[in-house]
């Protein structure tokens, strides 16, 4: 009854204090302590184990296996290709491309969120550098400001599970799954629901007249030459990663070089520009390391205490099945997105709920216990990724309001992603009945190579 009493108390401070407005690290970090303390009071350690905490954070930080020197890298090549410009410059050639189909803006501005996914994971930026560059276009065609908002919307929410987002990074580690799957397990339902949106988008807008890019704005071969290669580099990290020729952090520094040479052949790369590039790297790279700390902190007072277990036998007492558990997991990671950012549910939430996953046995459904946790990594992914575009609470509705021109309003955007959100839970749906839909690319990847490199 204690230890219920304190595990209960413990998740309660960690709400307090991120609601708070503290740092989430130091909240982690100071509620991880508290429950040390706790633990010897009530027998279950004694300072003469406070070194645990130590030895923690250096067994997670050192982690070979965990490849965190990727991490630095996707942000820079994120943050470098959103200051070259490419965003306008593919909005425009997209444009031009897509001139036969119906609501081709919308679908233009879809696919510039998979083009733009290392940036996904910071998807402020993401979905900011889209605004600036589809929503004008968007509303002098006469699109409803919800449809325009939603397209915004889901374009930044989209790249954040389209590999290499960094977002998959973390959910392959919680799992202690190979990269290179976890990014084949994305591909294919992501790609679906882009083109699902995109029908949605192309039905909902078939009678709008769309207003053709002036002259002035045309793509130059320049332009086309660049978002090639812009492609291309971003391509290049996943392929060279499933193809097994590069690791995690070779792929990462390779792509970081394109991008950089992206950026000088748009004439955008100044001193300047490249300061204020890799001082932003590092302030968010300090951000990321800084929860990692914190969670681990967090994660070792918390299994002292048994917070876990008692988690489990909570959840396990309700006497459930296996889907309806399954749907309750997901239900709660997609509540945890409304509030907390995606790193702070994957470092310190995900791995509380984890044993819990881990007795769902679905490797009759799937074929194998490797890849039903593949499977499950990849439901929990897009059940993240479903909360950042879900009316009132979703990270990415509010990021589009706050880059919208006036006449577009907060609510116009919930009612335009309101459709979108259904689309994404039917979506969970089908791959949840269907799991071939995510395992068959990794089982192909799996089975084409022997790549001791293989991730």
């Amino acid at each position: 009854m204690v230890n219920e009493v304190l595990s209960i108390t413990m998740l309660a401070l960690l709400a307090f204090g991120v609601f708070s407005g503290f740092p989430v690290a130091l909240v982690l970090t100071t509620t991880g302590f508290l429950a040390f303390i706790a633990a010897v009071f009530i027998g279950e350690t004694d300072f003469g184990h406070l070194g645990l905490i130590y030895l923690r954070v250096r067994g997670v930080l050192t982690n070979e296996a965990v490849q965190f020197t990727s991490v630095p890298l996707l942000i820079f090549l994120g943050l470098v290709l959103n200051a070259s410009g490419i965003a306008e410059t593919l909005f425009r050639t997209l444009g031009q491309l897509l001139k036969s189909v119906p609501g081709r803006y919308a679908v233009a501005t879809l696919l510039i969120g998979l083009i733009l996914a290392p940036a996904a994971g910071v998807i402020g930026a993401s979905v900011v550098t889209v605004a600036l560059v589809a929503y004008g276009p968007m509303l002098r065609s006469g699109y409803p400001a919800s449809a325009a908002g939603a397209a915004v919307a889901a374009s930044g929410a989209l790249g954040v599970v389209f590999p290499p987002a960094i977002l998959l990074f973390f959910v392959a580690n919680v799992f202690q799954l190979r990269f290179a799957l976890m990014y084949a397990a994305l591909v294919v339902p992501v790609l679906l629901l882009v083109l699902l949106f995109s029908i949605y988008f192309a039905i909902t807008l078939r009678n709008r007249v769309e207003v053709p890019l002036s002259d002035q704005t045309k793509p130059t071969i320049r332009d086309v030459l660049s978002v090639i290669v812009a492609i291309g580099v971003i391509a290049a990290i996943p392929l060279s990663i499933v193809a097994g020729v590069a690791t995690l952090s070779e792929a990462a520094g390779i792509g970081v070089f394109g991008g950089l040479l992206v950026t000088a052949f748009r004439g955008r790369m100044t001193l300047n520009l490249l300061n204020k590039t890799i001082v932003r790297t590092a302030s968010m790279t300090s951000m990321v390391f800084f929860i990692v700390i914190g969670a681990t902190i967090f994660s070792l007072g918390f299994n002292l205490l048994d917070g876990p277990n008692i988690l489990f036998l909570w959840i396990d007492s309700f006497d459930l099945g296996r889907w309806a558990t399954l749907t309750l997991l997901l239900g709660i990671i997609l509540v945890l997105g409304f509030v907390f950012d995606w790193i702070e549910i994957l470092l310190v939430f995900l791995p509380i709920l984890l044993p819990i996953f881990g007795q769902l046995d679905f490797a009759d459904h799937v074929g194998t216990a490797y890849f039903a946790n593949i499977w499950l990594a990849g439901l929990i992914a897009l059940a993240l990724q479903t909360s950042f575009l879900t009316p009132p609470f979703g990270y990415a509705l509010f990021f589009a309001k706050m880059a919208a021109p006036p006449g577009v309003n907060l609510a116009d955007i919930y009612k335009g992603a309101g459709p979108l959100v259904i689309i994404e839970v039917l979506m969970i749906g089908a791959l949840a009945g269907w799991p071939k839909l995510i395992t068959w690319l990794p089982a192909l990847v799996l089975s084409r190579s022997d790549s001791l490199l293989l991730n």
